[in-house]
């Protein structure tokens, strides 16, 4: 007899011949679903990005099988000083690019130009990476990512018309703690201001895609995941808000939008009942445009760093100050 207190088994993504599962359509607060991907050969597309957020630096860290291609990146930047490096990295048939098929799997990115390991352990992820040359200087970073038991995240199932479908877990607000070191300088986790997000994807897509996402995370547990372009015509939405480590989970839209045509201006986040009234200001951005195939393929990515501030309403209603919440905000533009 099974224990009422055990984990349900998880629910799979597709079927044998990778045609999508219906009973995994849809959204929960914990990961539920196994995303391995049978068929499909050629459009599946899977990735873990991991950011981490400071008062005084970034880091992105990037990892995908695209089947054709594997992709490994990783952007530091001081927000202080606007100094940043970064290192785009392809490996053919995704050589070196071992993803699992669930949310809480290890994982890695082996290549002589850069090494990514993110270990799994009980209640947290070890992640260090190691380049011999990026920007041209060294990077080696150790860092420990913690999974409070109590944190919820955005678990969601989204079916994409002609038999697409993507699959992804959205944690924000992991405590980090730990250092980087890049060249000659250290730096390390601001104590109780240093924050984890991690964008696990698996799904079947278009050849043509795009979407914008945007996160913070503040002490005290309060977070915030929106998102558009990839859930249009699905009745589903990924924006959430975390109060205390639970998850709210908005049925509505959130309008994101930069309030005029500058390279960092600020950005207005909002919904129509009030309940998300924030202004994003950026201190530095980003720009990615990994090409392959003689231009054909793509993926160009911009990213704002900075901070929030302004108003939430928990579930009750209840007023919520946002004040200088680190995060960020990035659009993707793909054809892949």
């Amino acid at each position: 007899m099974n224990s009422p207190l055990a984990p349900s088994p998880p629910i799979p993504l597709c079927d044998a011949r990778g045609r999508l599962n219906p009973e995994a359509v849809g959204w929960s607060s914990q990961p539920r679903v196994d995303c391995s991907l049978p068929g499909n050969l050629g459009r599946r597309k899977r990735w873990n990005h991991w950011n981490i957020c400071t008062p005084d630096w970034t880091l992105s860290l990037i990892q995908a099988d695209l089947d054709y291609v594997g992709y490994g990146a990783a952007y530091f930047l001081d927000l202080g000083s606007g100094h940043h490096v970064a290192l785009n990295q392809l490996s053919l048939l995704a050589r070196g690019c071992h993803l699992p098929d669930t949310p809480q799997g290890g994982h890695a990115f082996e290549h002589s130009r850069l090494q990514l390991h993110f270990n799994e352990y009980p209640g947290r992820v070890r992640l260090t990476a190691t380049s011999p040359n990026i920007g041209g200087q060294p990077l080696h970073l150790a860092l420990d990512i913690q999974r409070p038991a109590h944190l919820e995240s955005v678990n969601l199932v989204v079916p994409f018309g002609n038999k697409g479908f993507h699959a992804t877990c959205r944690q924000v607000g992991l405590p980090v703690t730990g250092s980087v070191h890049l060249g000659a300088r250290d730096y390390e986790c601001a104590s109780g201001h240093s924050f984890a997000s991690m964008d696990f994807g698996r799904g079947v897509w278009p050849l043509y895609s795009q979407w914008t996402r945007a996160v913070f995370a503040a002490p005290g547990g309060i977070g915030g995941n929106f998102g558009s372009g990839w859930t249009e015509h699905s009745g589903l939405t990924e924006n959430a808000l975390w109060f205390g480590g639970a998850l709210l989970h908005l049925e509505q839209a959130v309008q994101i939008s930069q309030t005029r045509q500058a390279h960092l201006a600020p950005w207005q986040l909002c919904t129509e009942d009030g309940q998300v009234e924030l202004t994003f200001t950026p201190r530095q951005a980003h720009v990615a445009r990994p090409r392959l195939g003689l231009g054909l393929l793509y993926a160009d990515t911009h990213e704002w760093f900075g901070q929030y501030d302004g108003l939430l309403r928990n579930a009750l209603g209840e007023r919520v100050p946002v004040r200088a919440a680190q995060g960020w905000i990035g659009t993707s533009r793909t054809r892949w």
